[in-house]
């Protein structure tokens, strides 16, 4: 028979080794270096789908929070399906494949417990709403690292009343630095998810890049995949309207909208956003989504 102290080192770790195995892994990449181990990533048997998220951060003024929450439940599918809708029922589409976010989330300097929204809040929350999604971030070294009990510190500033952690809650996450001793700049977040897009591109995966809001960077970012866009489908661009920021700019600008056909817009709402998702092939439903092989 156990004794109560066998049985609770037991209990102690099983649930050490659930809270292991639920934390992300962790990849530093200097400049000139790959990083194979965080690619190996796209190995896993996960559908071939790269959607790429961007957006506003710090900046983002509170009136546009509620298009973060109409995105999670937009790409998460509608938790309140009845149990008997068929597998094709719309209601059950929700993402599945790889997904490239900024690997960051902002807390409070006071308040450590305070989070601060921004784009970065939208996709963790998929981990535990799509099983079939790979969240990975991928983060700049935009300041010197600071482990606190609260969360590794990639970014602060002074002027601002939060610091920027590295998130929680994703499957992996690769930090950028052009040397250890040298920070990086934001710009080089989504520069290298261009250049990991390359291989998913080049074997005719199917890409899109969701822009909500955002500031220089975002614009930068969807310049690029613009330019992208006119020679490679792969690097479609779907820009949510009434967001706020460049990337509800862009949506309004008629004339590179038609320098762009590859670039679609979606109204800031739930109803709009799933329908640009399905159509984009984003979000499936159980029954559309086909498996691939093993690793």
């Amino acid at each position: 028979m156990a004794t109560d102290e066998s049985t609770a080192k037991a209990a102690t770790s099983t649930t050490s080794a659930s809270w292991l195995e639920s934390s992300p892994t962790l990849f530093v990449q200097s400049e000139g270096q790959s990083c194979e181990k965080f690619l190996a990533n796209f190995f896993r048997n996960v559908r071939h789908f790269v959607l790429r998220g961007t957006g506003g951060c710090g900046n983002m003024k509170p009136e546009y929070y509620f298009g973060l929450e109409n995105l999670k439940l937009a790409l998460g599918g509608d938790l309140d399906v009845p149990e008997s809708a068929p597998l094709d029922d719309t209601r059950r589409a929700k993402f599945e494949g790889f997904c490239l976010f900024g690997g960051t989330r902002m807390i409070g300097k006071a308040d450590p417990s305070q989070i601060y929204l921004g784009i970065t809040e939208v996709f963790p929350a998929l981990s535990a709403r799509c099983p079939d999604a790979r969240i990975l971030g991928v983060v700049a070294k935009a300041g010197h690292l600071r482990t606190t009990p609260h969360g590794t510190i990639v970014s602060h500033s002074e002027a601002d009343p939060y610091v920027t952690i590295i998130h929680p809650v994703q499957h992996s996450v690769l930090l950028l630095q052009p040397t250890v001793d040298k920070l990086a700049n934001w710009d080089s977040e989504y520069q290298r998810c261009i250049d990991i897009c390359e291989a998913p591109a080049k074997n005719n995966w199917p890409g899109l890049l969701i822009a909500y809001n955002g500031g220089g960077v975002t614009a930068r970012e969807i310049s690029a995949w613009a330019q992208l866009g006119r020679k490679d489908p792969f690097y479609r661009v779907l820009l949510v309207k009434d967001s706020g920021g460049t990337a509800g700019e862009f949506a309004c600008d008629q004339n590179f909208l038609d320098e762009h056909p590859h670039v679609h817009v979606c109204e800031n709402t739930v109803e709009s956003m799933r329908a640009k998702l399905l159509e984009l092939g984003a979000i499936v439903t159980p029954q559309a989504s086909v498996p691939n092989s093993a690793e």
